[in-house]
């Protein structure tokens, strides 16, 4: 697959699509007609929650969704937000994450959601999602985009609701991919009573540690003669499916398996003259260091790194591609903390001199404010549910990072027990950051959730299978959806359905 560099969109604003897709739409809740004595465009002006509303627009019906009324306001100078509510309202509300550094605000209605009330804000900020000098000796946008946005914006969606119907909503829910999904674990750990059911894609758990595990590839990128091209990216992921393909009983070019692939670079080091189909010995360094974890000095692990698998899709976009792109998204991003909230200097050199060893007591602060705590006590306690899903392939955020959150769920939040009533993780095989890859990745994960808040049937209890799509768009093959630790197990069959498959322990 050839690349060109884009700007990933998964970082920039989650797609509803994303997470909402499925072979059928999402069902659940009476459907009631909006009261008429408080119109859609009565809203408009009103301040609400400490919100002010800007504009109450009704949307047509059109296209499978229903009318609404779109609601656009601010809690504060950029701090802005939407509201869809539904004439048809099915008594629910669903709030979106957002991406990247936040700061846009795109809030699309899809079919399978059109009966629920929609939520979304721009993260507390206006600003590119990549770009993170909104930050800069800013405490309240900080505060904002690190925990208080989602859980402000659902305060003034609630009166929003009040208002327009004459009553709460039943049943609260929120989804997100990516950043999207670290303010899912936010709301998770920091606020317990906001939301019903929890779906946390790919979520960037730590933007602390991932970071500086992103500033660690950088550097390793940018030695001499050890970054690593396109051409290059391909001749190992090559290398890791001939390695690892058939690990989970099946040659189909996906690794079924990344934490059983015993894949070592060095495998591939030039034994003549430099070319693609081979690495010299400084970039087989820098793949082994993108591979490892990452620790302190002291031996404290700060990252659990990648694991092989989908190099020629993720490294040129978020690693980097040289000549024409030395330094990807992982470094963009990185450099954005250390430069406005680290170091509070625009002009720092992150890729020359950062170490994290100078600056634990700022990281320390920013990690008060950014990152999701794995303690879920109260969250569980109340009988709440968190659905969480990863792609191995992931090359923004690493999947091991969700199955370290989720082990340390266990630990922190009563016992393993208590999490599995509660919690489920899933993996997916070959799915790159929020979609896309060599994978299956496409469900309704959303109503997977909801099914569980409202019916008690588990999303592992009932046999789901993920899809992925060709070129036209059609089915191209499904997989069992495996709950963690298991994954799926060719047993002999049409390779490209998900009865030929089990999940089995790994």
């Amino acid at each position: 697959m050839k690349m060109k560099h884009t700007r990933h969109p998964a970082m920039r604003i989650v797609a509803p699509t994303l997470l909402t897709i499925g072979l059928a739409a999402c069902g659940g809740g009476e459907t009631s007609a909006a009261p008429n004595t408080n119109p859609c465009t009565s809203l408009a002006g009103q301040t609400i929650a400490g919100a002010t509303i800007q504009r109450a627009t009704t949307v047509a019906a059109s296209g499978g969704i229903g009318e609404y009324c779109r609601v656009e306001g601010s809690v504060r100078p950029g701090f802005n937000f939407e509201v869809h509510l539904p004439t048809q309202w099915n008594n629910k509300l669903v709030q979106n994450g957002g991406g990247g550094w936040d700061g846009v605000l795109q809030l699309v209605p899809q079919p399978s959601i059109s009966s629920y009330v929609r939520v979304a804000s721009n993260g507390g900020h206006v600003g590119d999602p990549l770009d993170a000098s909104w930050a800069l000796n800013n405490t309240q946008a900080k505060n904002d985009f690190g925990y208080l946005s989602a859980h402000t914006t659902l305060g003034v969606a609630k009166e929003l609701v009040r208002r327009r119907y004459g009553r709460d909503a039943q049943r609260h829910y929120f989804q997100g991919c990516s950043n999207g999904g670290r303010e899912a674990l936010i709301a998770a750990s920091r606020y317990p009573g906001d939301y019903d059911g929890i779906l946390a894609i790919m979520p960037a758990v730590s933007f602390t540690e991932l970071f500086q595990a992103f500033i660690r590839n950088a550097q390793a990128y940018s030695a001499p003669g050890a970054a690593i091209n396109a051409a290059k990216a391909r001749t190992i992921a090559n290398a890791v499916v001939a390695r690892c393909d058939a690990n989970d009983g099946l040659q189909d070019g996906i690794v079924g398996q990344p934490w059983a692939c015993n894949f070592d670079p060095g495998s591939l080091q030039c034994t003549g003259a430099d070319n693609d189909s081979c690495l010299t010995a400084p970039q087989v360094a820098t793949a082994r260091t993108i591979y490892s974890e990452y620790r302190s000095p002291g031996g404290t692990l700060i990252y659990p790194g990648w694991s092989p698998g989908g190099e020629d899709i993720g490294w040129p976009t978020w690693i980097g591609n040289p000549p024409t792109r030395p330094l990807g998204d992982q470094f963009t991003f990185a450099d954005g903390l250390v430069r406005y909230w680290l170091t509070s200097n625009p002009g720092y050199n992150t890729l020359a001199n950062f170490s994290p060893a100078n600056f634990q007591p700022q990281i320390a602060a920013a990690a008060a404010t950014l990152d999701a705590s794995p303690n879920l006590t109260t969250f569980f306690a109340q009988g709440r549910k968190l659905v969480l899903a990863h792609g191995t392939h992931d090359w923004a955020i690493s999947y091991k990072s969700s199955v370290k959150y989720f082990v340390e769920a266990g630990v922190m939040s009563g016992g393993d027990a208590v999490r599995d009533a509660n919690m489920e993780l899933f993996l997916l095989p070959g799915v790159q950051h929020c979609g896309g890859g060599v994978g299956a990745f496409y469900l309704d994960y959303f109503d997977a959730t909801v099914q569980w808040v409202e019916t008690g049937a588990r999303p592992s209890s009932r046999n789901l299978s993920v899809f992925a799509l060709n070129t036209s768009g059609q089915i191209s093959m499904t997989r069992p959806l495996c709950r963690f630790p298991t994954f799926a197990r060719y047993i002999g069959g049409n390779p490209l359905v998900a009865s030929s498959f089990v999940c089995s322990p790994t």
